[in-house]
């Protein structure tokens, strides 16, 4: 199981306004109305459905916590065909393309009123995550609430923590990794070891030292620079293509953070592992889902002071 984090920071600007003003997210319009109960307000109901209707977000639950809003969701998705089967391989169902399958994601807003930028901490539940439909949602409704105003939420914290260990050579190792489907089996690297039908995953750990570090550095640096054909140059090992990089850095004080580079067109580039999650029934339970997003806005504060 795969389960992630990405971070914004969410804040409010007047529309057509050019001097870079924003509101204070305690009074988005000057007359006091906060954003924190606009969004719970929204999250009371709010469906928001991708252009070609494969794509589905609904909002279970939403709970207000002090300045925090934290939000569980379903991402469903359709389109697919698939045979289901058990860890013997034997068929438990098979899943048709009008079938739409139910992941849980949990979000966690913080939205200080005396700010004027507040912070969003998105959950990526295997490679599935929220951010994208969830905003069109919140900004279809806001636009009709406050024709004057726009809501932007952007990425921030990955790419800039990451940046800070990069700068100061405190990478400590990477691990590539690859999945192959079951169709891609007859040229597939894992052929050799992975059963027909599953899905296959290559991993590969390469510790970082001397001349390595120094050219994983002035790649990682080229990326988020803009350059992303630094991307398939950190990927390819040994004539594989890998589809992701998991870059683990020791931040100030000894702690460790798992960062991961996925294709560019991902959606989602930049995304820290989350860790010591609570399973139940093979899904995160939301308080250690919640801790978690917790500890990421965490980071956010420490990078952004």
């Amino acid at each position: 199981m795969s389960h992630r984090a990405a971070a914004y920071t969410v804040r409010i600007r007047p529309k057509n306004d050019r001097s870079g003003e924003v509101r204070l997210i305690g009074d988005i319009d000057e007359e006091g109305t906060s954003l924190i109960n606009v969004l719970e307000n929204y999250f009371k109901d709010l469906e928001s459905t991708s252009d070609d209707e494969s794509k589905v977000v609904r909002c279970l639950t939403c709970t207000l916590d002090g300045d925090d809003l934290l939000l569980i969701a379903q991402h469903g998705q359709n389109g697919v065909a698939a045979d289901i089967v058990d860890t013997d391989g034997d068929l438990r169902l098979r899943q048709q393309p009008e079938d739409t399958q139910l992941l849980r994601c949990g979000s966690l807003f913080r939205l200080p009123p005396a700010d004027a930028t507040g912070w969003l901490a998105v959950h990526v539940n295997n490679g599935r995550g929220i951010k994208g439909l969830l905003q069109k949602g919140i900004a279809d409704r806001f636009r009709d609430d406050f024709p004057k105003l726009a809501i932007d939420i952007r990425p921030f914290v990955e790419a800039s923590v990451l940046k800070e260990a990069v700068d100061h050579d405190r990478i400590d190792k990477v691990k590539l990794v690859k999945y192959e489907q079951p169709n891609d089996r007859a040229a597939a690297a894992t052929s050799r070891w992975v059963p027909a039908g599953a899905v296959g995953r290559l991993e590969l750990d390469i510790s970082t030292r001397g001349k390595m570090a120094r050219v994983l550095s002035g790649l990682l640096q080229r990326f988020m620079g803009g350059d992303q054909d630094a991307f398939h140059e950190i990927v390819e090992f040994q004539n594989i293509t890998f589809d992701e990089a998991k870059v683990e850095v020791v931040l100030d004080g000894g702690a460790r953070r798992t960062f991961n580079i996925a294709k560019p067109d991902s959606g989602h580039p930049f995304t820290e592992d989350l860790l010591d999650l609570v399973m139940e029934n093979g899904e995160p339970t939301s308080d250690s889902l919640f801790e978690g997003l917790r500890s990421v806005l965490k980071t956010v504060s420490a990078y952004r002071s």
